[in-house]
């Protein structure tokens, strides 16, 4: 009799575990490192050489605790309205099956073509994430993620890397982007808006970079059926694309539908820039769109919240998770060691010179990142000391501008610290483990891309 040996498989470690260690680890720094300050402009930035340290300031669970409800209504009241909207939306699209159906004919229409949806998507999100948007908001694309995974075959961490890499990869070096390279510029004493030409040039590289490397994933998927089986229930592959077994055109009602799902999305993506409206309007005008479409596809209004409630469950669980990435900040702020972190994060860069001194600021920015996830947070604190470093260090202030903006772009998609990514991958239903098997040899061909300019812009007196 042959013995049957059972082997446990690991469990992948969940992001509420995940989420619970560095917050702990976050707490022992704040009471480990001391509390100090930079003497502050009125505008809020840090003024080099005046960092001193302070009476230590200890805070107990309690005090962190206490804290928590207060910082994530200020810092997520706001997005949470947005997305019970924007998951209701969501809700009723899918209860309708005409997104399914839509992805289905497009993909059997494109037949071997049907990858080229990914240039497409990741360049019109890396044109909005240029500009500064589809970044906070960017978790309420992950729904649609999912179902072009489902129908291209591929899975949960394709569905992630599709509907964040490209604005975040784009925001690493946009010439156009308000809250680091504008803002960088503008500390920096610098004209705004200046040095577009190498900014424009690595963002392009960098998106068909992206582009590539989601094609290529997709078809690794696909040769490995086992892989969709393992991310996808039986249900949910139920419902996609198995499901229609023939191209059938969609009706008149379906591609309303369609217009308005998807025009909500771009409204939702472009607005803010456009028509300046903030995020809380942007989602009022998208609540009595929903109404209509459940209309349009033949629901009542029983029917129509019964579908909208259905959706709006989904997103619980990453509103939860939003509240408990609160600890951190509330630590960080309120324990004075953020300063203490910048300061001697900064130190080691005053022994390199040139490129390496530049190349010193872009993983000084990409660390500091990890723990201000905040763009326009890092640059008033950063720039104020990157600028002076780079007269001392012989290169050009727009060059400590760009690894500053590198360094806060290259982290976003890699430190458990970022809110956009964890929220992303809760949505999802990934663990960090796989989404690092995507997105680390991407970054890594990425982070080629930015060195090389570094030693290009130093090369030419990039300013």
């Amino acid at each position: 009799m042959v013995k049957e040996k059972t082997k446990k498989q690991k469990k992948d470690i969940s992001m509420w575990t995940t989420i619970i260690i560095v917050i702990a680890v976050v707490y022992i720094l704040s009471l480990l490192l001391p509390s100090g300050s930079y003497q502050r402009t009125e505008s809020g930035t840090a003024i080099p050489g005046s960092y001193e340290v302070v009476e230590k300031i200890y805070l107990s669970p309690l005090d962190v605790i206490m804290k928590v409800g207060d910082q994530a209504y200020n810092t997520f009241g706001k997005l949470f309205v947005t997305l019970m909207i924007i998951s209701g939306l969501m809700g009723v699209t899918n209860s309708t099956g005409v997104l399914d159906k839509a992805l289905a004919n497009m993909i059997r229409k494109f037949k071997d073509k049907a990858l080229l949806i990914i240039p497409v998507y990741v360049f019109a999100t890396g044109v909005l994430g240029a500009m500064g948007s589809m970044i906070s908001t960017v978790v309420l694309f992950v729904p649609l993620g999912l179902s072009l995974a489902k129908q291209l075959k591929a899975d949960r961490a394709f569905a992630v890397g599709l509907v964040i890499c490209g604005s975040f990869t784009a925001v690493m070096s946009s010439p156009i982007h308000m809250l680091t390279s504008v803002m960088g510029q503008t500390i920096a004493g610098i004209p705004e808006y200046s040095g577009a030409g190498l900014r424009t040039i690595v963002t392009v590289i960098n998106l068909v970079i992206v582009s590539a490397f989601l094609m290529l994933w997709v078809k690794r998927c696909q040769k490995d059926p086992s892989i969709y089986e393992k991310n996808f229930s039986g249900a949910e592959i139920g419902d996609g694309m198995d499901n229609v077994q023939e191209y059938s055109p969609l009706t008149g009602k379906e591609i309303i539908i369609l217009l308005l799902f998807f025009g909500t999305f771009i409204f939702f993506a472009a607005g803010g820039v456009a028509l300046e409206l903030s995020m809380l309007p942007l989602a009022s005008v998208v609540l009595p769109l929903v109404l209509v479409i459940g209309f349009l596809g033949g629901y009542d209004l029983d029917e129509t919240m019964k579908h909208w409630v259905k959706g709006t469950g989904g997103m619980a669980g990453v509103m939860l998770f939003m509240i408990f990435a609160c600890y951190m900040n509330v630590i960080l702020n309120n324990s004075g060691v953020l300063d203490t972190l910048v300061y001697y994060v900064s130190l080691p860069l005053s022994y390199l010179s040139g490129s390496l001194a530049t190349i010193g600021m872009f993983i000084a920015n990409a660390i500091i990142n990890i723990f201000i996830n905040s763009g326009s947070g890092q640059t008033a604190i950063m720039m104020p000391i990157m600028a002076p470093l780079a007269d001392v260090l012989g290169v050009t202030r727009q060059m400590s501008v760009l690894a500053l903006q590198y360094g806060d772009g290259f982290t976003n998609l890699l430190a458990p610290t970022s809110v956009n990514l964890m929220a992303c991958l809760a949505a999802a239903k990934i663990g960090l483990k796989d989404w690092y098997k995507l997105c680390v040899p991407l970054y890594a061909i990425l982070a080629i891309v930015l060195i090389a300019s570094i030693f290009v812009g130093t090369a030419i007196g990039y300013c």
